[in-house]
């Protein structure tokens, strides 16, 4: 099959930013959707594209996550708006962008950013349209076998944090009737029920890394790097924006991530999202990198419990109860409008609410 070379220049008529949009004109039900770094923003009354394209997250969260795009919708500033030329499917690009992992050319700053210049330059393997098109066809087929299902896997993770919210929070599991309840500084607690310092459950923990872009003598081990950014696309096993990174053997060997681990972000959040936000590493999770080989990047720690005393299941719901409540709030520090983790107070003074043994 004969292939072209051709940079991003080359194949698009159109590849740059939308327009700006006010918060004010941004609203949960409106006539089009408005598309920025994060992906889908809102909805609005007015819109600035129509037709097919492939979006790029400029800035953000989802910094070089790829969406294929089709109808009227608003482009904010935070979106790349690439547009393929007649001799190219739009679909198609879309998943050979996706597939570039676009965020590995972002930066490790609290808020990712991609140059539209440095992504112009960009360069692909293009086949003949009609190579293209069948391709783009079979694919969009298992789009839509993967969205119902990540439908599902959403419904049972919903189920999972019910279930954990009706044991441990409101106390109604199997027996609860016949448990006394004693008064603790959370309120009335099962008397089987113990609060421990997050210092007695940890087993290891360790900064994570960045490494270099590029494999030499003294960086050549490549990995994956989770950011405090991937958090919300790695939730749902979505790992493309994962950049892959190179990394001194010592330096990867004490934070290469395991079935188990927590990963915690401790450095870069805002009054709207302070850190402390969790991702439970599964094996499921780990198997999704090339080899599964990956790291926490130098914003996160990675936190290996032990798991004689708690279940890393039960601690990373523990976790998201603590911050869905804002109870992790008394460990932020905030300096120059960027708000930090106080890791070593939360180690020492930080508490873990733990029911029976067996029930961890």
């Amino acid at each position: 099959m004969k292939m072209e070379v051709l940079s991003i220049g080359q194949i698009c008529s159109r590849f740059s930013s939308g327009k700006n949009i006010t918060a004010a004109n941004i609203h949960e039900f409106g006539l089009y959707p408005v598309y920025g770094g994060n992906g889908l923003r809102g909805f609005t009354n007015s819109y600035n594209y129509d037709g097919e394209c492939a979006i790029i997250g400029r800035q953000g969260a989802y910094c070089g996550n790829v969406k294929y795009v089709l109808g009227k919708s608003y482009m904010s500033e935070h979106a790349i708006v690439a547009v393929t030329n007649p001799n190219h499917n739009n679909r198609y690009f879309a998943y050979k962008l996706s597939l570039a992992k676009l965020g590995r050319f972002s930066g490790q700053a609290a808020q990712p950013g991609l140059s539209v210049t440095k992504l112009l330059r960009l360069k692909f393997e293009m086949p003949s349209r009609q190579y293209q098109d069948r391709v783009a066809s079979i694919l969009s087929t298992y789009d839509s076998l993967i969205e119902n299902n990540t439908k599902r896997i959403r419904i049972l993770e919903k189920m999972a944090e019910n279930l954990y919210k009706e044991w441990f929070v409101r106390f109604r599991f199997p027996g609860y009737e016949k448990v006394e309840f004693a008064d603790s500084k959370y309120g009335k607690l099962p008397n089987t029920f113990e609060i421990v310092r997050m210092k007695d459950v940890f087993g290891y923990y360790i900064g994570g890394g960045w490494g270099e872009e590029n494999e030499s003598d003294e960086f050549p081990e490549v990995a994956s790097v989770i950011r405090g950014a991937d958090f919300p696309n790695v939730w749902h096993y979505d790992v493309d924006s994962c950049p892959r990174r190179f990394h001194k053997t010592r330096n990867y060997k004490a934070r290469r991530l395991e079935a188990g681990d927590i990963i915690m972000e401790i450095s870069g959040g805002t009054s709207e999202q302070p850190v402390g936000r969790t991702v439970l590493v599964t094996k499921e999770l780990v198997e999704r990198f090339e080899g599964g080989r990956v790291i926490c990047a130098s914003f996160c720690k990675l936190i290996r419990l032990n798991k004689e005393k708690v279940s890393p299941y039960y601690f990373y719901y523990w976790m998201k109860f603590l911050y869905d409540t804002r109870i992790i709030d008394r460990f932020q520090l905030q300096s120059t409008g960027i708000i930090n983790f106080k890791f070593e107070p939360f180690l020492r003074k930080g508490d873990v609410m733990l029911p029976a043994k067996e029930g961890v």
